[in-house]
């Protein structure tokens, strides 16, 4: 059993400061999940602040969040849904590394900002291709390695102690890398700063990456 459900950071201040990143990015994360369609699997769904956002074209939600406190708090929005919503969203408790679900299982993955804390995103996108149908859609929205090459050695340089205090959150990754090199074809793709969010982290990138026919989670 995790120590993780008797530290206080993980069971009260972690699900808050996930609630007020919710918040700041609300719009943002409205407009990416209006494009899931069909069984959707949200990888870190965190406390179910996003489960409103849903739109009618998703037949079936499967919510992912390995952290039980956080988990909790979920169970408690969703409670709190219609039961035209809520009917169609199932609680996965799970590790992102090892999805529980079958190949070619899944029309649209979601990671927003969950690929900065996985402890290997590679794998995580490995099984994220696993579940995609061929054709099948991963929306992302993620803070990365900034392009400024003076935030670049700050990141490098905080990274080590940034981490361990932000829920395994790394400054200093090239995920837009990472997605491509997994077998998806990027293909609404921005990459922006959000002014709204530290220097450290104002770093985004957004879109949709397709599933390539002949990808199937290929090992990186």
């Amino acid at each position: 059993m995790s120590l993780r459900r008797f530290n206080p950071y993980y069971r009260w201040i972690f699900p808050w400061l996930l609630d007020r990143v919710s918040k700041v990015v609300a719009r943002e994360r409205e407009q990416l999940l209006a494009q899931a369609k069909g069984v959707v699997l949200e990888i870190g769904a965190g406390t179910g602040t996003s489960f409103a956002c849903y739109g009618i074209e998703v037949n079936k939600l499967l919510a992912l969040e390995p952290d039980v406190a956080v988990m909790r708090k979920a169970k408690t929005t969703l409670s709190r849904l219609p039961q035209s919503q809520s009917g169609k969203i199932e609680m996965l408790i799970a590790d992102a590394m090892d999805i529980p679900l079958a190949e070619n299982s899944c029309d649209t993955v979601v990671c927003f900002l969950v690929l900065c804390s996985v402890p290997d995103p590679k794998q995580v996108l490995n099984e994220i291709g696993r579940v995609l149908k061929p054709g099948g859609k991963l929306l992302f929205f993620e803070h990365v390695l900034a392009d400024s090459e003076a935030i670049q050695r700050w990141q490098h340089r905080l990274n080590p102690y940034w981490h361990r205090c932000a829920g395994g959150c790394q400054l200093n990754r090239p995920t837009a890398e990472f997605i491509e090199q997994a077998g998806f074809q990027l293909d609404d793709y921005q990459r922006y700063q959000h002014h709204s969010f530290p220097a450290l982290v104002r770093q985004l990138i957004t879109g949709s990456a397709v599933k390539n026919d002949k990808s199937a989670g290929s090992a990186l």
